[in-house]
């Protein structure tokens, strides 16, 4: 179960990183062999230069329709020293959770790549983490999955409301079940 919970987010987080011709040919095939035996059926894939438009339009870093940055989902500071009107902002980067989690990066030795500089929190590499956090058996994986991960509710909730089609709603459709399941299993059925 460990092993396949780990494959699974490093799974998702490959899936939803911006592709490039080596994803893109990993979707391809083994990719879209890995989603198969979950029971996700991608579709049919359109060409790299339409694939690569569709994930700008989507999660892209300029206007996309859905964000997969942590701390724009979330009150950008809970710190009392904050202007309240900006403190209870949203849309924002670099929020108080993008600070926590780049914190927990740095705690494990992990250093953030350059590409993420202003985004520690961006959904690839919280998903990255997490395997880490599965793989390792560590014991902060309940408590990352809610202080953190519980953005993709918000993620799959927008990606619904934006129509977003194709492969990408099908990966984000997988998330948010592979979430739930991972909410009832770290934190019970209340969770």
């Amino acid at each position: 179960m460990e092993r396949n919970r780990v494959e699974i987010y490093r799974l998702l987080a490959y899936a939803l990183s911006e592709p490039d011709l080596e994803l893109y040919r990993w979707l391809k095939s083994d990719g879209a062999k890995a989603f198969g035996k979950l029971g996700v059926n991608l579709g049919e894939l359109p060409g790299f230069p339409e694939l690569s438009r569709q994930y700008q339009e989507y999660f892209g870093l300029y206007a996309p329709r859905v964000s997969l940055i942590e701390s724009v989902y979330r009150k950008w500071s809970s710190d009392p020293e904050v202007d309240p009107v900006m403190a209870n902002s949203r849309g924002f980067l670099m929020s108080d959770h993008a600070l926590h989690v780049a914190a927990l990066y740095e705690k494990a030795g992990l250093i953030v790549p350059e590409d993420f500089s202003g985004m520690p929190d961006h959904l690839v590499l919280e998903l990255e983490f997490m395997a880490m956090l599965v793989e390792n058996n560590h014991p902060g994986q309940r408590d990352f999955l809610v202080d953190h991960l519980s953005f993709i509710e918000r993620v799959v909730e927008k990606s619904r409301e934006e129509n977003i089609r194709g492969i990408y709603r099908e990966i984000v459709e997988f998330l948010g079940k592979f979430y739930q399941e991972e909410k009832n299993l770290l934190l019970g059925k209340q969770g």
